[in-house]
């Protein structure tokens, strides 16, 4: 049976929909393991960075009508790691099962790649391994642990630390994430400002402010203070190769922000607060259905991160989140097709079709911009991640850091309270070519 592998990217999902790694020094624990390869880490190195593993309990579950055969002679150079090289983060295999021997095809060990074959004592005798590596060509780097003793099954802990070394100081972050702690403080600096910014403007309109308004002053806070612990965790990574216990901080920040972001943008898209006092029934089971699910990936996403990529199930979990979060995001859109399809209904059957139609233009304006947001963020920076040079990974966060700031203050824009804004004017006997102004709205009719 030929390999039969998964194909993934590099990092980008830690840093879009799993967000920060909770350490870069990595633990894993694997039993009963019946894979014959199966992809462990990833890192971008700088010349002379270090490569450091620690290899305990390792195990070898051998069948028992066979168990006399497996001796240092079947055995040696069978239970290997590797240490593979790339230009980039690039394509990768997972993991698989084959009857080829994965080090031992030149298509996926190269003379630049390292192989660390275990010795017999380690595999009969339990002995603790350790391995030390000093990079001579930069690159990012990927480690695997293959198995070529079919019909068996290995279990170890093994402690991987990696860092490159700059004027004789440890840094812990791969290469291309190495400026992420002074780009993320940067980030909360904007979004602190735009925040600001935000609550000036609705001190000054405060006649046209409804309670969405200031929902979505809270989202841009608590985006803001999600930016502000990873900045923090990313210098603690960094510095030591632990987060400090500032990932919590960012796990809190991020659900948080998460939660209310897909609430705001299907209450916008229902038009609760500036076009009615209410949520209808659909209404209600479609913000039900949002909120319960990300959630749930919330919560799972933490779990996941706290756990190796080495491990079993882990890329089965990946896989199953992000369908998940694809699912929520294409769920936050139907409010605001229902919207469009009503305005446009309206427009074709009352006499207020000069106001209805510049309502439907801003609703479609506003699906574009979700549609751009989460096709920008869910897909273009998981694939500029992959195809970036190592060097310049730092590139897809930026990015999708970027795209978050244009999104929050482009919709600020397209909502922001204004006496004639065409998302806001209340329904009258209008004439053809004026609408009526919004009048005052009390806050506690939208409630």
């Amino acid at each position: 049976m030929g390999m039969m592998t998964r194909l993934g990217m590099s990092n980008a999902l830690l840093l879009l929909w799993l967000s920060a790694a909770s350490a870069l020094v990595v633990d894993l624990n694997t039993e009963h393991d019946g894979r014959s390869v199966f992809h462990i880490t990833s890192f971008g190195y700088e010349e002379n960075g270090v490569f450091q593993m620690e290899l305990k309990d390792f195990v070898l579950l051998v069948p028992s009508s066979h168990h006399n055969e497996y001796t240092e002679e079947k055995t040696k150079n069978k239970l290997v790691f590797v240490l593979q090289h790339s230009g980039s983060g690039g394509v990768r295999i997972e993991e698989g099962t084959s009857e080829v021997c994965f080090h031992e095809t030149q298509e996926n060990v190269s003379q630049n790649d390292e192989i660390i074959s275990l010795p017999f004592e380690v595999i009969a005798d339990k002995k603790e391994f350790t391995w030390k590596s000093k990079i001579s060509e930069p690159g990012s780097y990927h480690l695997y642990f293959s198995n070529c003793l079919p019909g068996t099954k290995i279990g170890f802990k093994v402690e991987l630390t990696q860092y490159n070394l700059f004027h004789g100081t440890k840094v812990f972050l791969p290469a291309g994430k190495a400026s992420l702690p002074i780009i993320y403080g940067t980030l909360c600096l904007a979004f602190v400002s735009s925040f600001v910014f935000w609550c000036m403007y609705l001190c000054k309109n405060h006649l046209y402010v409804v309670t969405i308004h200031l929902l979505m002053g809270v989202v841009a806070l608590f985006k803001a203070f999600t930016l502000f612990s990873e900045a923090f965790e990313y210098h603690w990574l960094k510095t030591t190769g632990k987060p400090h216990g500032w990932n919590i901080a960012f796990y809190i920040f991020s659900f948080l922000k998460g939660m209310l972001l897909f609430t705001v943008i299907v209450l916008i898209g229902t038009g609760w607060s500036y076009l009615k006092p209410y949520l209808t029934e659909r209404d209600k089971q479609v913000m039900l259905v949002v909120i319960v699910v990300q959630a749930m990936v919330n919560v799972a996403m933490v779990m996941l991160d706290e756990t190796a990529p080495g491990a079993i199930g882990w890329l089965t979990w990946r896989d199953l989140l992000h369908l998940l979060d694809m699912l929520c995001c294409c769920a936050i859109l139907l409010p605001i097709v229902w919207s469009i399809r009503h305005l446009t209904q309206a427009s074709e059957r009352d006499g207020k079709a000069a106001r209805d139609a510049e309502r439907l233009k801003q609703f479609r304006k506003f699906y574009m911009v979700v549609v751009a947001y989460i096709y920008v963020t869910r897909v273009v920076v998981f694939l500029l991640d992959a195809t970036l040079p190592f060097e310049y990974t730092w590139l897809a966060n930026v990015f999708s850091e970027c795209t978050s700031l244009l999104f929050y203050v482009g919709t600020g824009w397209l909502f922001r309270p204004r006496g004639r804004n065409p998302y806001l004017v209340v329904g009258g006997e209008d004439d053809d070519n004026e609408e009526m102004d919004i009048e005052p709205v009390p806050m506690a009719d939208n409630k």
